[in-house]
């Protein structure tokens, strides 16, 4: 019986310390933190223009490289991915950085806090819940940033992004992570929403403009009630000299 209520704490308390993982999400910039909507749900963010590139790091408190009480040791193991549903409809995109081909990983996303390579790595996934990527770290990782992956939002609507953290949990996220979508202020697309943006308001303004996505000005009926007026230019102030993307690296052949 003894042997049993010993094996039985292994099987509840299988590691003798945690570290405590989470993830932040920051603009283009990877150093200005994206703003919340409400202090208390840390996890719900401003609405963001279609067409926004975020930056998302994976960061710990400590090392990733735990002593089983029962003997042995365990690395950390991780997941941040996009559900299906959300993917399926095209909402948002996760993309890695640095992709090595001898190693299969993407190993510019690798900080490195997370240790060394090969055995700290990024690896794409395709999975029946989401698609994104898994982490593993190695035996010299330490507290600090572990991995960086890129997001960007893609389409008009709602887009959640997944983190397993699974020294936790391998069903339940540890964080789940709120995007809303909004139609981009950036009419001219040169990534910055400013007055060549204000000046293409301007010349529809006043206009009728019918359900048609091929209607002339369609992009400046931000509230999309058919008219350009007093409404869509005060939507437009909201991001007003806020910047979409802020020139990152180039694309990778094997990102998402």
């Amino acid at each position: 019986m003894k042997r049993l209520i010993v094996l039985a704490a292994i099987l509840v308390f299988p590691l003798t310390t945690l570290a405590k993982v989470w993830t932040t999400v920051y603009r283009c910039d990877g150093l200005t933190p994206l703003e919340v909507i409400d202090p208390n749900r840390p996890i719900l963010y401003r609405d963001i223009m279609v067409g926004t590139r975020l930056v998302l790091v994976i960061s710990s408190d400590a090392p990733g490289y735990y002593t089983l009480s029962g003997g042995g040791h365990a690395l950390w193991n991780g997941i941040l991915q996009i559900p299906w549903a959300d993917w399926e409809r095209g909402q948002g995109t996760l993309s890695g950085r640095g992709y090595n081909e001898q190693w299969l990983s993407y190993q510019g996303s690798c900080l490195p806090a997370a240790g060394r390579p090969p055995v700290v790595s990024a690896w794409y996934r395709v999975k029946p819940a989401g698609v994104g990527f898994e982490f593993d770290v190695d035996r010299f990782s330490v507290a600090g940033n572990w991995f960086v992956i890129d997001y960007h939002a893609k389409r008009v609507g709602a887009c959640h992004v997944e983190f397993y953290d699974h020294v936790s949990s391998l069903l339940v996220p540890a964080e789940t992570i709120s995007f809303n979508h909004v139609p981009s202020r950036d009419f001219n697309g040169d990534t910055t929403v400013d007055f060549r943006d204000l000046a293409l308001l301007a010349a529809h303004w006043g206009s009728t403009v019918p359900a048609d996505a091929n209607s002339p000005g369609i992009g400046c009926d931000l509230n999309a009630d058919g008219h350009i007026d007093m409404a869509d230019l005060s939507l437009f102030s909201e991001y007003w000299l806020e910047p979409t993307d802020c020139g990152g690296p180039a694309a990778d052949p094997k990102s998402l």
